[in-house]
């Protein structure tokens, strides 16, 4: 019996350890993660929101975040783009850009079914 894969790739946020060496990094969720030099790593949803809800301490990680990113120790690979719904339609279409120009594309769990 053939298996449906499902692509849950536009949901995603990936981030790379630009620090040049292993380092800890304690705000990526859900409890810090240890990541090598250029090891990327993928976090379900929006980064900014992921780190948010582990932070039990106020700013702490969010600060933490924003000190890993200016300090060019982490950087953002990739965040889900915006995925809007048209009601005239009964679609959701993702928003992204291609070639300078707006560009909507169909959501990546319809588009990407494959039978394996």
């Amino acid at each position: 019996m053939p298996t449906v894969v499902y692509d849950h790739a536009c949901l995603v946020s990936t981030v790379q350890n630009t620090s040049g060496q292993a380092r800890k990094f304690p705000f990526l969720p859900p409890h810090g993660k240890e990541l090598e030099a250029n090891e990327q790593i993928n976090i379900v949803g929006d980064l900014t929101e992921a780190v948010m809800r582990g932070d039990r301490f106020g700013n702490r990680h969010i600060n933490g975040l924003l000190g890993a990113l200016d300090s060019g120790d982490l950087t953002i690979i990739s965040t889900p783009a915006p995925i809007a719904y048209d009601e005239t339609n009964s679609v959701s279409k993702i928003i992204g850009i291609d070639n300078n120009l707006l560009d909507l594309s169909d959501p990546c769990w319809e588009t990407s079914l494959s039978e394996v």
